[in-house]
């Protein structure tokens, strides 16, 4: 899987394959908080709307936290079941 694409393939594999599921939002998501930093130091991003833009892919980058973290605690509670 390249790390900047992702594929129709791999969306069909995150739907049969938990695990891979995780791996690919925890991939998106460092994505997202690289993207998210460095627009943060970007001088030209820090009008109303660049900062909005900013709070925005923060709240995104929690709820894929959340989804990740949902999977894992699915993916343990099978694992001890």
């Amino acid at each position: 899987m390249d790390q900047a694409t992702i594929t129709d393939a791999d969306i069909a594999r995150s739907r049969a394959d938990p695990r891979f599921k995780q791996v690919l939002l925890a991939k998106v998501l460092e994505q997202l908080l690289g993207t998210l930093n460095r627009l943060q130091r970007d001088p030209s991003y820090c009008d109303a709307a660049g900062l909005q833009h900013l709070r925005e892919g923060a709240l995104m980058a929690v709820q894929l936290a959340d989804i990740i973290r949902a999977i894992d605690d699915r993916l343990s509670a099978a694992a001890s079941a």
